[in-house]
Parts: C-alpha cells; structure tokens; sequence
C-alpha cells in the first residue's frame, strides 16, 4: 500500500498521522515512511527515538532504492504541493489523508485541492479526511461535526474517527516515541483514535 498525506496548511496533525499510521502499517508488514517535507520533522522524530518506531524515515531519493524492499509506503509530503505534483501524487497512491483542523482557512484549502483535481479529469474517490486536534465539543456547537458535514457536502469521504488534542503527541514527537509509549495517561487514548482511523482506512 502507498498511504500518502498531504496538507497545505502547517499545524493540522499531517507529521504526526504519517508516524502514527505508518506504526500501525508496520505490524501487517514492512514499511517505510517517506519524508518529503523541508522541514524534515519525520526524519527528526524517528532519529530521536534511535530506532525505537516499528519503521526507519527516509528522504525521497531512497525510494528508487528501497521500495522493493517494503511492502507499504507512507508519503509525508511537503507543504503547497504544485498542481502536478498533487496529480502525480494521487495518481500513485491507494489513498490519500488530508489531515484537518476545524477551521475555515483549512476547508478553503480542501476545496482548492478537490477543484484542482477535477480540473484535471480526476476523481476523489481516493481523498480520506481526517479530522485532528479535536476538543470535546462545549455549549451548543460542534465545530468538528460542522466541518465533517461541509466536506461530505463536497463529497470527500471523511473518517468518522477523530484524533484528539493532547499533549501527549508533543511528548511523543520529543522523545522520538509513538503516543502510546510516553508517560501521559491520555497517550494510550490518543493511539486508540490512530487504530479507530487505520481499520476505518483500511476496511
């Protein structure tokens, strides 16, 4: 399988979902994690762990050699993907996750990204949305369930599951770790949420 995120703003979870699902990847068979982004967080998180994740982060040029010598993919790919480079992506890959906060500026930019592919004659048949960052809901508005709503109204697939908003995957980037193996109680919960979202994209 090559799982592929992508998301043009900073701050939605996209680095974070790439560690998280290429681990649960990792227990159906082997898998590398592609760090495409400049700013090469992934790589950073997996070195500081010294080979604790269930998988090694390599940059792009590696692919030529080393995808024969796994059976998944993930792609965390860098921010403001071109026009063709978004259509080549998704061309190869068996689903891409668009990770995503509840706010507007980031379904401004889901829409963007839908047009871009119709434009060019592609479905979005492949376009899972994964909501992140989420808080228990307060008073009357469900921020999460109105966003949710807006895009299946466009008609991208969204996971049900929601990845909560903890401190536990700030702890989890620092040690090099994955969330469930940090000291914080609400970790296990968070990694649960990444296991709900994983059967949801694999079923």
């Amino acid at each position: 399988m090559i799982l592929s995120l992508v998301s043009w703003k900073g701050g939605c979870g996209k680095t974070t979902s790439s560690i998280h699902l290429a681990a649960l990847l990792a227990s159906r068979g082997t898998t590398m994690l592609v760090d495409e982004d400049r700013s090469r967080n992934a790589s950073n998180w997996a070195g500081r762990g010294a080979g604790v994740l269930p998988f090694k982060a390599y940059p792009p040029r590696a692919l030529g050699t080393e995808a024969r010598k796994h059976e998944h993919i993930v792609i965390d790919t860098r921010g403001g993907l071109e026009d063709q480079d978004l259509l080549d992506l998704y061309e190869n890959s068996d689903i891409v996750v668009v990770p995503a906060v509840a706010e507007s500026m980031t379904l401004e930019a889901l829409v963007n990204t839908v047009q871009t592919l119709k434009k060019h004659g592609k479905d979005t048949q492949k376009l899972r949305v994964l909501f992140t960052m989420a808080r228990r809901a307060s008073g009357k508005t469900d921020k999460v369930a109105e966003a949710k709503n807006a895009v299946m109204e466009l008609g991208i697939q969204t996971l049900q599951t929601t990845i909560r908003a903890t401190e536990a995957f700030k702890d989890a980037c620092d040690a090099g770790r994955l969330v469930k193996d940090t000291r914080n109680p609400v970790g296990k919960l968070a990694w649960m949420d990444y296991e709900r979202a994983f059967r949801e994209l694999t079923a």
